[in-house]
């Protein structure tokens, strides 16, 4: 694959990152394909075409409507690329059973995307859930003991 084809999916992805930032559901499902499959730690998981995609932006976006997507680095090889963001909101509705707390969080993530033909068929996000969730005040992570 070209370089020129793997500035093409850096171009899709920023606009990809754009349309989120814009809260714009219906412009980021134009470039998702109908055969898209999507994982994530969290449910619901996996997330299938169009209508999964809507579902599962739709509760981020209920949960946290102020939510950002600062992007902090897009690699592109071949098909693929890969995203890293820092992601901020406010915790203002339910999200995944937890009540919204008003706190104000921030956490990192990092998504692989496989594109075909202009259109994500598949991707993975991993992100630092246990920070978010500490965040939320429902995870207790034990301190790390400083060695001496």
């Amino acid at each position: 694959m070209s370089s020129e084809s793997e500035k093409k999916n850096i171009q899709l992805a920023e606009q990809q990152m754009a349309a989120l930032n814009a809260h714009d559901i219906d412009r980021f499902l134009q470039r998702i394909d109908d055969s898209y499959v999507g994982e994530a730690e969290l449910p619901p998981s996996p997330i299938h075409g169009r209508d999964g995609v809507r579902q599962a932006l739709g509760i981020a976006l209920t949960a946290f409507p102020d939510l950002r997507f600062e992007v902090e680095q897009i690699l592109a090889s071949g098909e693929s690329v890969v995203i890293r963001v820092h992601l901020t909101g406010t915790h203002k509705g339910n999200f995944r059973g937890i009540a919204p707390t008003n706190k104000g969080v921030s956490w990192r993530s990092c998504n692989v995307v496989e594109i075909r033909n202009g259109k994500m068929i598949w991707s993975r996000v991993y992100s630092d859930n246990a920070s978010l969730l500490q965040q939320l005040g429902v995870l207790s992570l034990p301190k790390a003991a400083v060695a001496g």
